[in-house]
């Protein structure tokens, strides 16, 4: 039987947050502190280049509107300096061209903000377990490359 910390470490992935609502990311915290492991939540993407490598946290759950970078461009500079930590885009854009770019940009996982009280921890457990979330059909996501089950799992 694994030691009591090790399953923490396992269950309880750590997560850092972006965005730049301030009020946005309390209530993410309020949802998410429970069930993980919070290592912050910063209002721009140059603070997530900055700490990131430091916190290391196993989960970026990032907007795309971040006020200096896009979120695209943060995943584009973590993934070019590295970074191992999979990367969940969290957006009001509802779009199948972002959805698209995202995936491309080699996201593991896309949540409408609409849909957080139903598929951000979702998305968050199966992301953290090796899978791809992306918004099922009954959101009205379309996609030639990446399809979702009514779970979210991408197929």
């Amino acid at each position: 039987m694994p030691h009591k910390m090790e399953r923490d470490i396992v269950t309880h992935p750590s997560l850092l947050l972006a965005d730049d609502n301030p009020a946005l990311l309390e209530t993410l915290i309020e949802i998410l502190e429970p069930s993980y492991r919070v290592a912050a939540a910063l209002c721009n993407g140059a603070s997530v280049l900055e700490k990131v490598s430091g916190l290391r946290p196993d989960l970026v759950i990032l907007d795309i509107s971040l006020g200096d970078l896009t979120g695209f461009e943060v995943a584009r500079q973590l993934r070019d300096i590295g970074c191992p930590a999979k990367i969940i885009f969290l957006s009001v854009h509802e779009d199948v061209d972002f959805v698209n770019a995202a995936f491309d940009l080699g996201a593991s996982g896309y949540v409408f903000k609409s849909r957080i009280s139903t598929d951000l921890t979702k998305a968050i457990d199966i992301v953290f377990n090796g899978g791809q979330f992306a918004p099922s059909s009954r959101n009205g996501y379309t996609s030639r490359t990446h399809r979702a089950d009514a779970d979210g799992c991408v197929e």
